[in-house]
């Protein structure tokens, strides 16, 4: 992790009284009985917003940071400074809401399996316009999603092998391994995830090389091409089912 200097300001821990109300109730309902399925799906997507509100900081990082990882989650990456909604990364903060870094203050951003999680499309030409902002001349910005080509075609063609691997590869240590009972279910679970289980964050949006080298060019990014993957910063878990690109600044 990168060591870095930083001054804090909580604005969502003066958040008004009536959020604090609203968690509470939500809390409340969540776990009651009386509440049906339909309400506590809600409630859940209603408690990690909240919680995320509170554990956003805005930090003004006072020092350069060569290189940064964003939405890594326990996937730290040593002199990277990590940022991220949740612990342990070196600075807690959305940034759907923007990146807490200075104009061509960055040499390399990395992100992975982060991007289908945010809404689309502010959420996602906003960060890509971010990292635009916050990378130097020749800055690097690397991106990998879910596949949504492959996934796509090893439905449309029942590759039963294929669909087989991706479902070892991605859910067996699961709870919703007994839902896949025919092809549809496991691209439905590709498109959207899990929203049924707090431990998991539903996907959003759905990604390919086209729709990565369209985000990349609107952003001002001049050229954006395939990434080779590495496992010294990608998680090696990842690469299969994923595709990375990487964009330059000029």
């Amino acid at each position: 992790m990168t060591k870095i200097r930083s001054s804090f300001f909580p604005l969502s821990r003066r958040k008004p009284a009536i959020v604090n109300k609203l968690k509470k109730t939500a809390q409340e309902a969540l776990y009651s009985k009386l509440t049906n399925h339909g309400i506590k799906r809600a409630l859940r997507r209603l408690l990690k917003e909240i919680l995320s509100s509170e554990n956003n900081s805005i930090p003004e990082v006072k020092n350069k940071c060569l290189r940064v990882q964003i939405g890594g989650g326990v996937h730290l990456l040593k002199n990277f400074l990590n940022i991220d909604i949740v612990p342990p990364a070196d600075i807690i903060c959305d940034v759907r809401e923007g990146l807490p870094l200075k104009k061509s203050s960055v040499n390399l951003v990395f992100c992975e399996h982060f991007l289908e999680h945010i809404d689309y499309p502010i959420s996602a030409k906003r960060f890509f316009k971010e990292c635009y902002r916050i990378l130097g001349k020749k800055g690097r910005l690397i991106v990998g999603v879910p596949d949504s080509k492959m996934a796509v075609k090893a439905y449309y063609k029942n590759d039963k092998k294929l669909i087989k691997k991706y479902i070892r590869s991605w859910y067996k240590k699961r709870d919703c391994l007994k839902h896949f009972n025919t092809p549809i279910d496991f691209l439905n679970y590709h498109f959207r995830d899990q929203d049924d289980n707090e431990k998991y964050n539903p996907h959003f949006w759905a990604y390919d090389k086209e729709k990565l080298t369209s985000l990349f060019k609107e952003a001002g990014f001049k050229k954006s091409t395939v990434w080779k993957f590495d496992e010294k910063i990608a998680s090696p878990k990842r690469k299969f089912g994923s595709i990375y690109m990487v964009g330059v600044k000029a």
